[in-house]
């Protein structure tokens, strides 16, 4: 059975209805080259999608910090580690 509900965004949970209103509102930001396209519709999803591309660029980014943060941390323990053991056998 096909409904044809126009406000189809009422069939969401509601966590899914504010993921999808907060893209939406993000998606605004590009509203003059969307609605300039022959295919608005298109255009909009299109828009939403760079959206979703620009925060994932971002967290990549964030995440690649954190890696060479941890790495960085890991190295020195590594190497703290290592002086430490020395020095013990020594002693």
């Amino acid at each position: 059975m096909i409904f044809n509900n126009k406000d189809w965004k009422k069939n969401l949970s509601l966590e899914a209805e504010k993921e999808l209103n907060k893209l939406l509102e993000e998606t605004a930001k590009h509203r003059g080259a969307f609605r300039s396209a022959s295919d608005v519709k298109t255009a909009q999803l299109w828009c939403g999608l760079l959206e979703t591309n620009r925060k994932i660029e971002r967290l990549e980014k964030r995440l690649e910090r954190i890696e060479a943060l941890l790495d960085a941390l890991f190295q020195r323990y590594e190497e703290e580690k290592s002086e430490l053991l020395k020095s013990l056998r020594q002693f």
